[in-house]
């Protein structure tokens, strides 16, 4: 084989070796992402972010918790609204701590992903007890090159959602 032959063949297979390993980096900075995407949720409720929270959700982003549907900024302004009332009186600091998250994508630009998270807050001897524990089921959507939650689904756990009668 001539030199000119054996150089184009190595060529052609660096370029096909390269193509799984660029779309395994794009799938490693998706999934950094969307990690970020998920704990955001949280940090942004946590430090009182309503605005921030709001960004996360796309531009037909639909949030249900406890049976409500919200869409775009009405999930911002209902989340303030939930905090800002402090239903269960807990004391501050109260925070989120996320695991079990799973992502699998459906093509380039669409994902689902499902994750869990405990809601936290100090108890009579100030140390940091479980409050609240929910399942989150997500469909995401890249808009505008950054990873949102198209539909983002809160279920309860801890407390148990009660039977229906």
């Amino acid at each position: 084989m001539s030199k000119q032959l054996r150089l184009a063949a190595l060529a052609a297979l660096a370029t096909c070796a390269t193509i799984p390993a660029q779309a395994q980096r794009n799938e490693a900075a998706d999934r950094v992402a969307i990690h970020a995407l998920l704990t955001a949720y949280g940090s942004t409720l946590d430090a009182g972010d309503f605005e921030g929270f709001g960004k996360l959700f796309g531009k037909s982003g639909v949030y249900v918790t406890g049976g409500r549907e919200a869409k775009g900024p009405d999930a911002a302004a209902n989340m303030r609204r939930v905090f800002a009332a402090n239903p269960m009186g807990l004391p501050d600091p109260k925070f989120h701590i996320f695991f079990n998250e799973v992502v699998t994508f459906d093509g380039p630009d669409t994902a689902q992903a499902t994750s869990m998270s405990f809601y936290v807050a100090p108890d009579a001897n100030n140390r940091p007890a479980p409050v609240l524990m929910a399942r989150y089921e997500d469909q995401l959507v890249r808009e505008d090159g950054h990873w949102v939650f198209a539909r983002r689904v809160v279920r309860s756990l801890i407390p148990a959602p009660r039977p229906a009668q």
